[in-house]
């Protein structure tokens, strides 16, 4: 879902506050995510569930990344749909299909932890960590773009 709302928007409802741009902690998010991605591709097989959860996990770090790279932080509440909202504002609808991907991911991820009984194939496991991929080097590319003195070995 490509959502509607400003930065504006989300700081008058106390959704993201404003900080400091922390390169380092940029750097390691996104280190994280690739580390994330790596653990999920060894889990397909064994257990698909925890795959998923890597591979969201992975998003979930580099959206951050990305609000860091912006000056921006999520407030406590609804931390994980802001970081999607956030990165539906900077990638825009081009990115459609990707934030929408993420968004769903987001909603079955949940579900996993408060209705243990749902199923996770392997094929649902692959294509999150093929979508997580996708979203990650989006990001990492973004932030070089954004900060091309900035040397970052991912």
């Amino acid at each position: 879902m490509i959502y509607k709302d400003s930065k504006e928007n989300l700081l008058r409802e106390r959704l993201i506050k404003k900080c400091p741009v922390d390169w380092k902690a940029i750097k390691n998010l996104i280190k994280r995510a690739y580390i994330d991605l790596k653990t999920a591709k060894r889990n397909i097989g064994d257990d698909e569930e925890c795959a998923y959860n890597y591979a969201y996990n992975a998003m979930l770090r580099s959206g951050l990344a990305l609000m860091f790279s912006q000056g921006f932080r999520p407030e406590i509440k609804n931390k994980h749909s802001t970081i999607v909202k956030f990165a539906s504002l900077v990638l825009g609808s081009e990115f459609r299909r990707l934030i929408n991907d993420y968004d769903f991911m987001r909603k079955k991820r949940n579900r996993f932890i408060y209705e243990p009984e749902i199923p996770c194939s392997t094929k649902e496991a692959k294509d999150a960590i093929k979508t997580a991929k996708e979203f990650v080097d989006k990001i990492s590319k973004l932030i070089r773009e954004k900060n091309p003195q900035r040397e970052f070995d991912f």
